[in-house]
Formats: C-alpha cells, structure tokens, sequence
C-alpha cells in the first residue's frame, strides 16, 4: 500500500489480473501501489471507503485570561517563561503583559479534561471584590492541534481567535476577603468541526460555580454491535425531548463520553461533570462527533437522525457537590 496519507488525487487502472492505484497529494508525483493475480470477472463495481477520525488528542494552547470587573478596566493575566525554568509547565503568571522573560503559553489536551477532571489555568490571583462581567481566554495562533488516531497532526484553527480568544460572558461574584473557584466547561463534541481543509474550533464554553454530576454505568450489549462514539447526551429539563448537536435550542447542553471501566459490573461508564444544579434528562447514543464521514454521525453543524436510548431519553436531578446515579 502507499505511504501517503489524505491525497488529493486518486487513480486506480486494471491490466487483467493486475490493479494498480496511485495516489498524490496536489503538485507531486504519482506513488504508485500494485495487487497482482486477482480474478475477478470482466464486469466489477468499483467504491471509495471513507473512514472517520477519531481523536487521540486535542490539544488548545493558551497564552493568557483576561478578566473584567464591572467597575474599572480588564485585567490582564499573561503566561511567562520561568527564567529560572524555561521548560516549566505551568509557566509564571504575570498581571499584565511579560517584561522580565519572554511571552509563552499553556498546552491543554481536552480530551483528558473529562470525567471529572480539570486543569488549572490561573491560581491565586488577586481579584477586586464585586461582581466580574465577563472572562475571556487568549490564544495561540493557530489555537492548537487535532491528533488523529494513529498520530497523523492537523492544525486547530479559530477564525479571528488570536484577537477575540474565548468569551465567556456569565459572571460571577468575587467576595470581600475570601476565594472564588470558577470551573469553565468546554465540550469537545460540540467544538470540533471537520472541514474540508481540515478542522476548526468552534467553542461552545460553559462557566460554573456551583456543579455536581451526572454518572452511570452502560450494559455492554448497547456497544456490542459497531458503535462509533458511544456518549451520554445532557439535555436540560426534565421533560427534554434528546435530539441532536446542530446548534439549535434542543442542543444537549453537555455530553461525555463511554469508557471502558473495568471496575463497573457492565465495564463500562460514563460521568458528565460540571451540571449546574437543577432537572435533566440524559440519553445515550452511538454516533461519531467530530467527523461526519460515517454514519451515525452527529455534525455540530446540521441535523442529524440520532437514535437515543432510551427515545425519551431519562430523569436526573444535579444538587451541587453531589452525583446523580442514572444507567443505561
């Protein structure tokens, strides 16, 4: 077979019992790859297969977090090499922009953000007491990368992103003398958009204070047949009819993924994190998120036919620090 990966250019001859296929990517030359001794009839159909990308990484270079108060100025936050360590990761924090070392930023895989899990961006930063309007998260240009499985990297654009960064625009209320924990939810289904130069970010950011989960285990026998991206959608209410991620009202407004877990009774679960209290109804389904290229899929960008098990989906109650048991 041939070394070169996503061609522009495809062609493939019969000679008798002989097929040869060469593939190029635009302005090279052909490679070229051969079967030989292949009896077919004379008459033969011939199909092109397109296979998904799944993620092995996703990772979001930040270089900064600006705050704004609701009185006074942004406050800016930049990532700055240690000059003691300038391989440290996390970097220093320094209001304002870098002056005693040079400007750097922080890498985050999202796909290991999940779970429960979280990275923290900004630590023991002195914030004036009062409400804060809006935060907003600097970029790198390009934002990132997409790793897909096998290795293969591509670069993760967002359209004006280095100059506008990531808005969040809830506040939220820093008290007099004490702390504040801020969590910023980023669903990687919703965010990931295949294109067809290659992937985008389009950010769908949720900001909380108060949270609790949503967690289960999945019976075996929903994964046994090919199921491409097994997810639990969140949608909220507790009536929610489940449908799609196409950037309507009906969007679920979390989803997590199902992973093995040798230590559940079925081997596998799920945790959706960072709810903020109230009714929801959760559904699972098998439908590959980030490329639509095989189907069930659920491009973030149309309507897709998805079915959801259970079709009406079911109940759950989030209470802040607290999990809310629900299995499929």
């Amino acid at each position: 077979m041939s070394d070169v990966t996503a061609p522009d250019v495809l062609q493939l001859e019969r000679r008798d019992g002989r097929f040869v296929m060469g593939v190029a990517n635009k302005g090279d030359a052909l490679s070229h790859a051969e079967l030989t001794d292949v009896e077919l009839p004379d008459e033969v159909y011939v199909g092109l297969f397109i296979c998904a990308h799944n993620a092995d990484a996703v990772e979001v270079d930040f270089n900064g977090v600006e705050i704004k108060p609701e009185s006074g100025s942004a406050l800016q936050f930049s990532f700055c090499e240690d000059t003691a360590d300038p391989d440290n990761n996390p970097p220093v924090v320094v209001e304002g922009e870098c002056s005693a070392s040079d400007p750097t930023f922080v890498t985050i895989d999202l796909l290991q953000q999940t779970g429960g899990a979280s990275y923290l961006l900004l630590d023991q930063v002195e914030l004036p007491a009062g409400r804060v309007n809006w935060v907003r998260l600097k970029l790198e240009d390009p934002a990132g990368r997409f790793y897909e499985s096998g290795g293969t990297e591509h670069p993760l654009s967002v359209p004006s992103g280095n100059q506008t960064g990531l808005k969040l625009n809830r506040g939220f209320d820093v008290p007099a003398d004490g702390e504040v924990e801020i969590y910023i939810d980023f669903d990687v289904r919703k965010s990931i958009v295949q294109t067809a130069t290659g992937y985008k970010l389009k950010p769908t950011l949720r900001l909380v204070e108060e949270f609790g989960a949503i967690a289960g285990e999945v019976d075996s026998g929903l994964l046994a047949t090919t199921c491409l991206g097994p997810s639990v959608y969140v949608f909220a209410g507790a009536a929610a009819t489940p449908d799609d991620i196409d950037g309507d009202k009906g969007d679920p407004v979390s989803s997590a993924m199902v992973r093995e877990d040798m230590g559940s009774t079925t081997g596998y679960s799920y945790r959706a994190d960072f709810l903020d209290p109230g009714e929801y109804t959760v559904a699972f389904v098998c439908a590959e998120g980030i490329s639509p290229a095989v189907a069930p899929a659920d491009d973030p960008e149309q309507d897709d036919a998805l079915d959801f098990t259970p079709p009406a989906g079911k109940p759950a109650t989030v209470v802040d620090g607290q999990t809310f048991a629900v299995d499929f």
